[in-house]
């Protein structure tokens, strides 16, 4: 959960975005678990598919979509009738109470795995994004 107005959050997204990206990137090339979801972990601690959702406390229309043409990632779209009811439910299913917030699921089970997915990232990405699949592999196990 992010949005265009915070401080905080536009300095985190692009962070989040290049860990995303070199995962990806990684996993094209070979790399990986041989797919799966976020929380499969093989033996040589690689990470398969990993997903982010963009769910958006923005209420004006053209700064969440300036914001979100910088994620390379799935979103809920602003113009969806759900949305504020999304962020609303997750708001209170997940007692967010500030922005950003990265919170992991697992996307077999619908488990939680992490409320605190910023923190855990800060403690496990040091800018050294070609070691991501190792970084994901600590942050989901």
């Amino acid at each position: 959960m992010s949005a265009h107005w915070c401080p905080p959050c536009r300095h985190f997204t692009p962070l989040l975005a290049a860990a995303y990206e070199a995962h990806k990137h990684y996993l094209d090339e070979g790399g990986g678990g041989g797919g799966g979801d976020a929380t499969t972990n093989t033996e040589d601690d690689s990470v398969g598919e990993i997903e982010v959702i963009f769910v958006s406390f923005d209420s004006v229309k053209s700064e969440y979509d300036n914001y979100r043409n910088t994620m390379p990632w799935l979103s809920v779209p602003f113009a969806n009738l759900h949305r504020l009811q999304i962020k609303d439910t997750l708001s209170k299913q997940y007692s967010i109470g500030g922005i950003p917030a990265l919170i992991i699921i697992d996307g077999n089970s619908g488990k939680l795995v992490s409320m605190n997915g910023r923190g855990l990232y800060s403690d496990y990405f040091k800018g050294d994004y070609p070691s991501t699949s190792s970084s994901w592999g600590c942050i989901l196990s």
